[in-house]
Protein backbone atom coordinates (compact mmCIF):
# COMPACT_ATOMS: atom_id res chain seq x y z
CA UNK A 1 0.00 0.00 0.00
CA UNK A 2 1.34 3.01 -1.15
CA UNK A 3 1.30 6.18 1.64
CA UNK A 4 -1.18 7.94 -0.66
CA UNK A 5 -3.48 4.83 -0.12
CA UNK A 6 -3.04 4.82 3.28
CA UNK A 7 -3.74 8.34 3.66
CA UNK A 8 -7.02 7.80 1.99
CA UNK A 9 -7.96 5.21 4.05
CA UNK A 10 -7.21 7.20 7.52
CA UNK A 11 -9.64 9.84 5.75
CA UNK A 12 -12.35 7.35 4.57
CA UNK A 13 -12.12 5.40 8.03
CA UNK A 14 -12.34 8.44 10.17
CA UNK A 15 -15.84 8.97 8.42
CA UNK A 16 -15.04 12.11 6.40
CA UNK A 17 -15.30 11.70 2.45
CA UNK A 18 -12.74 11.31 0.36
CA UNK A 19 -14.60 13.84 -1.86
CA UNK A 20 -12.43 14.50 -5.63
CA UNK A 21 -11.05 18.10 -4.16
CA UNK A 22 -9.42 16.23 -1.20
CA UNK A 23 -8.15 13.50 -3.37
CA UNK A 24 -6.51 16.34 -5.73
CA UNK A 25 -5.51 18.50 -2.64
CA UNK A 26 -3.83 15.19 -0.80
CA UNK A 27 -1.90 14.67 -4.08
CA UNK A 28 -0.71 17.50 -4.48
CA UNK A 29 0.80 17.72 -0.86
CA UNK A 30 1.90 14.33 -1.20
CA UNK A 31 4.11 15.70 -4.96
CA UNK A 32 5.78 18.26 -2.41
CA UNK A 33 5.67 15.74 0.65
CA UNK A 34 9.46 17.08 0.87
CA UNK A 35 8.31 20.87 1.27
CA UNK A 36 6.74 22.98 3.74
CA UNK A 37 3.93 25.04 2.95
CA UNK A 38 1.44 27.31 3.74
CA UNK A 39 -1.98 27.27 3.11
CA UNK A 40 -1.59 30.39 0.25
CA UNK A 41 1.02 27.82 -1.07
CA UNK A 42 -0.62 25.08 -1.35
CA UNK A 43 -3.57 26.59 -2.92
CA UNK A 44 -1.27 28.36 -5.36
CA UNK A 45 -0.02 25.05 -6.21
CA UNK A 46 -3.33 23.21 -6.25
CA UNK A 47 -4.85 26.18 -8.90
CA UNK A 48 -2.35 24.34 -11.23
CA UNK A 49 -4.34 21.58 -11.25
CA UNK A 50 -8.03 22.43 -11.16
CA UNK A 51 -8.61 26.17 -11.10
CA UNK A 52 -12.29 24.95 -9.36
CA UNK A 53 -11.44 24.47 -5.92
CA UNK A 54 -11.22 27.50 -4.05
CA UNK A 55 -8.91 29.01 -0.92
CA UNK A 56 -11.72 27.95 1.70
CA UNK A 57 -11.78 24.52 0.84
CA UNK A 58 -7.83 24.22 1.04
CA UNK A 59 -8.07 25.34 4.41
CA UNK A 60 -11.26 23.37 5.53
CA UNK A 61 -9.30 20.23 3.91
CA UNK A 62 -5.31 21.35 5.66
CA UNK A 63 -7.66 21.59 9.16
CA UNK A 64 -9.61 18.03 8.68
CA UNK A 65 -5.70 16.52 7.26
CA UNK A 66 -4.53 17.78 10.40
CA UNK A 67 -7.00 16.33 12.41
CA UNK A 68 -6.31 13.57 11.09
CA UNK A 69 -2.51 13.22 11.41
CA UNK A 70 -1.85 13.39 7.33
CA UNK A 71 -0.16 16.53 7.87
CA UNK A 72 1.21 18.69 11.44
CA UNK A 73 1.47 22.56 11.65
CA UNK A 74 5.13 23.41 12.30
CA UNK A 75 6.81 26.53 13.83
CA UNK A 76 9.14 27.26 11.32
CA UNK A 77 9.08 31.53 10.78
CA UNK A 78 7.96 33.73 13.20
CA UNK A 79 5.81 35.52 10.40
CA UNK A 80 1.91 34.54 11.85
CA UNK A 81 1.85 31.93 9.28
CA UNK A 82 1.07 28.61 9.55
CA UNK A 83 3.42 26.13 7.47
CA UNK A 84 2.43 22.59 7.53
CA UNK A 85 4.41 18.88 6.39
CA UNK A 86 3.04 15.46 5.93
CA UNK A 87 3.38 13.61 8.49
CA UNK A 88 5.68 10.48 7.70
CA UNK A 89 3.50 7.40 8.85
CA UNK A 90 6.90 5.50 9.36
CA UNK A 91 7.37 7.86 12.15
CA UNK A 92 6.17 6.71 15.96
CA UNK A 93 4.21 10.29 15.96
CA UNK A 94 7.63 11.83 16.70
CA UNK A 95 8.72 15.04 15.76
CA UNK A 96 11.54 16.34 13.57
CA UNK A 97 12.86 19.73 13.85
CA UNK A 98 14.20 22.54 11.79
CA UNK A 99 17.46 24.31 10.90
CA UNK A 100 16.55 27.59 8.77
CA UNK A 101 19.28 29.84 7.09
CA UNK A 102 18.52 33.35 7.69
CA UNK A 103 20.38 34.15 4.53
CA UNK A 104 18.52 32.10 2.26
CA UNK A 105 15.84 30.72 4.06
CA UNK A 106 16.35 27.05 2.97
CA UNK A 107 14.79 25.01 5.74
CA UNK A 108 16.51 21.97 6.49
CA UNK A 109 14.78 18.91 8.46
CA UNK A 110 16.73 17.46 11.63
CA UNK A 111 16.61 13.72 12.86
CA UNK A 112 14.60 13.73 16.29
CA UNK A 113 18.15 13.53 18.85
CA UNK A 114 16.32 14.70 22.12
CA UNK A 115 14.98 11.47 22.44
CA UNK A 116 17.79 10.59 24.86
CA UNK A 117 17.30 14.07 26.64
CA UNK A 118 13.33 13.25 27.18
CA UNK A 119 14.09 10.44 28.73
CA UNK A 120 16.62 12.40 31.51
CA UNK A 121 14.09 14.73 31.83
CA UNK A 122 11.15 11.85 32.79
CA UNK A 123 14.41 10.16 35.25
CA UNK A 124 15.32 13.44 36.80
CA UNK A 125 11.63 15.30 36.87
CA UNK A 126 9.20 12.54 36.29
CA UNK A 127 8.43 14.64 33.65
CA UNK A 128 6.59 12.68 30.23
CA UNK A 129 7.41 14.99 27.47
CA UNK A 130 4.14 14.53 24.87
CA UNK A 131 5.22 17.21 22.49
CA UNK A 132 7.99 19.75 21.69
CA UNK A 133 9.41 21.47 18.45
CA UNK A 134 13.22 22.89 17.93
CA UNK A 135 13.69 25.48 15.16
CA UNK A 136 17.49 26.79 14.88
CA UNK A 137 18.12 29.26 13.15
CA UNK A 138 21.80 30.08 11.47
CA UNK A 139 23.40 29.85 8.46
CA UNK A 140 23.94 27.02 6.25
CA UNK A 141 26.90 25.50 4.83
CA UNK A 142 26.33 26.91 1.31
CA UNK A 143 25.76 30.57 2.39
CA UNK A 144 28.70 30.30 4.53
CA UNK A 145 30.80 29.46 1.59
CA UNK A 146 29.38 31.85 -1.20
CA UNK A 147 29.94 34.56 1.96
CA UNK A 148 33.81 33.27 2.33
CA UNK A 149 34.41 33.65 -1.28
CA UNK A 150 32.95 37.05 -1.63
CA UNK A 151 35.10 38.70 1.49
CA UNK A 152 38.38 40.19 -0.08
CA UNK A 153 41.33 39.13 1.03
CA UNK A 154 43.10 40.83 3.52
CA UNK A 155 46.49 41.77 3.10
Amino acid sequence: MTQLSTYEAIIMKSGSKLTKQRKQILKVIMDHSHEHFSTEELYDLVKQVDESIGIATVYRTLELFEKLGIVRNVKIKNDGINYYDVVDLDEENHFHHHLICTTCHQIIEIADELESYERFVEQKYGFVVTDHDLTLYGICAECQLLTHREKPLQQ
